[in-house]
């Protein structure tokens, strides 16, 4: 007598979490996809989507225009000052521990990431969630991970991250995610070793408007399709450097006893002497093509100071120029990004379709720390009360 009323028990209560919102998600990286990559080759795949969907001029980055930085904000909805995640490798002074993209064990320790991504927000509201390769998702933040997650090896293939985002989407209901979040490193990478102009990097475009192509074709396929929402996005653009665009530090200043980080666009400088910190900050003064900042000097709209891991002293360069602390080094790319995040150069993409969204809509560039809380809108989730984003940045992108 007992089985049937516990039957309908089980139904009623899955019902009920999915009866307030039955929308799914599917989020897309293509790291280093330039907003302008658009119109330089044809792009059939992206057309089409923008046309069923909604497109912006281009998705402005947060400073420092990295990868690891970018991702992290638009999985938080906050500048990296409010998450901490400051740079792809950096001292976090606060936990005495260094973090780099290259070393699998501070990238999987849940203490460097601040802030509440939307794997955490939407699992503690009981929504499953599925990453392939988002920064982030292997660590433990505040104890939590996605349901399902992989640890990040390059040499998959693009095709075989495809077929698994849609097996999970085809899972019972009871251990399907409604949000997935996908990575791809190209076009970032051949824009890197040929140059963002270059005929290898149009050829890489073109190849990730083909992958857009199969994603979209296997997602007709699914029995949600009708409530999937893709949003295709990208951490940063790219810019041209060169060889003989290399500003030397060692040559303006003595850097014995100073701890530098980082080179290309961006370099830090701390020491515990304030009196040594000084004399080489008022020495690098005369330097060309950068701007050199105390860390309260910082400019606002990077909001980019307020986080005690960001050191003393910051170099920026100005587009397309390369510092380097100690040399000239080796193996200087042909493209790069971390500059000045209102370049049109840094722009990254954004477009989006599915019924969440309006159809054949376009809009000026805008933040990316407003897809947080779109995602959230879209998920029927409440949103993490600390973010920097704002749902009535991007409103004007839904159809209701």
């Amino acid at each position: 007598m007992l089985k049937k009323p516990i039957y309908f028990i089980i139904i009623s209560f899955a019902a009920l979490i999915y009866a307030g919102n039955d929308q799914y998600v599917l989020l897309v990286s293509m790291d280093g996809f330039r907003a302008d990559y658009l119109e330089i080759t044809d792009t059939p795949n992206f057309d089409k989507m923008a046309k069923n969907g909604v497109q912006s001029e281009g998705l402005k980055p947060v400073f420092i225009s990295k990868t690891f930085p970018n991702h992290y904000s638009i999985a938080t909805g906050m500048y990296a000052e409010s998450h901490g995640l400051i740079a792809n490798s950096f001292f976090a002074s606060d936990l005495d521990k260094h973090y780099s993209i290259r070393d699998r064990e501070s990238v999987e320790n849940g203490d460097f990431y601040g802030g509440e991504p939307i794997w955490v927000t939407a699992e503690r509201q009981g929504v499953k969630t599925a990453s392939y390769f988002w920064v982030g998702t292997v660590a433990a933040v505040a104890g939590v991970h996605p349901s399902i997650r992989k640890r990040y090896d390059e040499k998959v293939p693009f095709e075989d991250r495809i077929d698994s985002v849609m097996t999970w989407f085809s899972l019972p209901m009871s251990h399907r995610p409604r949000l997935i979040m996908l990575y791809f490193h190209e076009p970032d990478w051949t824009g890197h070793e040929y140059g963002p102009s270059s005929a290898e990097t149009v050829v890489q475009i073109q190849r990730m408007d083909g992958i857009l192509g199969t994603i979209m074709d296997q997602a007709e396929k699914l029995s949600i399709a009708d409530k999937l929402n893709v949003l295709v996005v990208s951490d940063h653009g790219m810019t041209e450097v060169h060889p003989e665009q290399v500003i030397d530090l060692s040559v303006y200043t003595d850097l014995s006893d100073v701890t530098t980080a980082g080179a290309g666009p961006i370099v830090f400088l701390s020491s515990d002497s304030r009196k040594r910190l000084t004399v080489v900050y008022n020495d690098l003064q005369q330097l060309p093509n950068a701007q050199v900042y105390w860390k309260r000097d910082i400019p606002e709209r990077w909001h980019y100071r307020d986080h005690e891991r960001i050191p003393d002293v910051l170099i920026v360069a100005e587009e397309g120029w390369t510092l380097m602390p100690m040399g000239h080094g080796t193996g200087m790319p042909k493209g790069d990004h971390g500059y000045d995040n209102e370049l049109t150069s840094m722009q990254a993409i954004f477009v989006a379709d599915g019924p969440a969204f309006k159809s054949g809509y376009s809009r000026e560039v805008f933040e990316n720390i407003h897809i947080y809380p779109l995602l959230a809108h879209i998920l029927g989730l409440e949103p993490y009360a600390e973010i920097d984003g704002d749902l009535d940045a991007v409103k004007d992108l839904l159809a209701d």
